[in-house]
């Protein structure tokens, strides 16, 4: 019975779209023929895409020994993508870009309009987009109009990732770079002061305790009275001020690890502060479109015929319903 009935509404449909075929058929022409139209008044657009990654490491390390994640030739994982999607949609991006193509006159923005600058803004994230491809790449996709120009803008931001994300560091570590600058002057002042203390009792006589040993040998063997009471001197200034000596030694020791540790930190500083590294591996240049993007009229066409039929079909069935119940009354 369930299959009957199947073959009944089956045959009933296909009865129905042959009986409205005139009216689906001129439905369709009339779809297809203004939706040419339209899509012929619509502007061409050209893509042109950049392909980057991110770096894993943002600064260049001076250590002897460094991390897999401080290597700087090693790609990016999810974090640094993520970063770097970040600073790309940033309004310091966006606004540079904006400035540098003018690009309010060249979207035909009306400048009198108190709703321009948002205007600006949703055309730029319709034409300008960042995205993440499968692999964890970075897309800098721009739709322009002209395929120069929609060229130079993606290969214009690429170069802008660097710049912007070298001030943001730059910005951050001046103040890193400046406190440990201090502490490096300090940690060297100290340790001249101690060197010029510790010289002025070696030219009083005060030698270390190695030297001090070698001096009681040499003052037990000395023939000559005055070579005796030369050595005789320099024993009791030892006697008298060696710890004092011996304290600065340590002191120079522990100063001399503390320099070293301070003084990779403080290269590491100075280059965030003041240098500018590449953050960036460039896998795939801005290049120019020379085919369009947008729009895709055939795609146009078609969907404005389907949606049109598909609409004209569910409101003649609704008639020839409201028809026969009309003729139950």
């Amino acid at each position: 019975m369930t299959n009957q009935n199947s073959n009944f509404n089956a045959n009933d449909l296909i009865s129905f779209l042959w009986k409205s075929r005139k009216i689906l058929v001129i439905l369709g022409v009339l779809a297809a023929v203004s939706s040419a139209v339209v899509s012929l008044l619509i502007e061409e657009k050209f893509k042109s895409v950049v392909t980057i990654y991110p770096t894993m490491s943002s600064s260049v390390v001076f250590s002897e020994t460094i991390t897999e994640d401080q290597d700087v030739a090693k790609f990016g994982e999810e974090e640094q993508v993520e970063q770097m999607l970040q600073i790309l949609e940033s309004s310091a991006i966006r606004q540079k870009v904006v400035n540098k193509y003018q690009l309010m006159q060249h979207y035909q923005i009306d400048t009198t309009d108190d709703l321009k600058n948002l205007d600006l803004s949703e055309t730029y994230s319709d034409l300008i987009s960042y995205s993440r491809n499968k692999n964890g790449a970075v897309l800098i996709e721009v739709l322009d109009k002209s395929p120069d120009t929609a060229m130079l803008i993606a290969a214009y931001i690429s170069e802008l990732y660097d710049s912007t994300k070298n001030s943001i560091i730059h910005e951050r570590a001046m103040y890193d770079f400046t406190i440990k600058k201090e502490k490096l002057e300090k940690l060297q002042n100290d340790m001249n002061m101690i060197n010029d203390t510790m010289s002025k009792l070696t030219s009083l006589g005060v030698v270390t305790q190695d030297a001090y040993e070698a001096l009681t040998v040499a003052m037990m063997t000395a023939k000559d009275p005055e070579t005796k009471a030369i050595y005789q001197k320099k024993i009791d200034m030892t006697e008298k001020y060696g710890s004092v000596l011996k304290s600065f030694e340590v002191q120079v020791e522990f100063l001399s690890e503390r320099l070293a540790t301070y003084s990779s930190a403080y290269e590491l500083a100075e280059t965030n502060a003041h240098h500018s590294i590449s953050h960036r591996f460039k896998i795939e240049d801005a290049t120019k479109p020379y085919k369009k993007s947008y729009p895709i009229r055939w795609l146009i066409v078609v969907v404005s015929v389907f949606s049109t039929l598909f609409l004209a079909i569910v409101l003649l069935l609704f008639y020839e319903k409201f028809k026969e119940l009309k003729e139950l009354d």
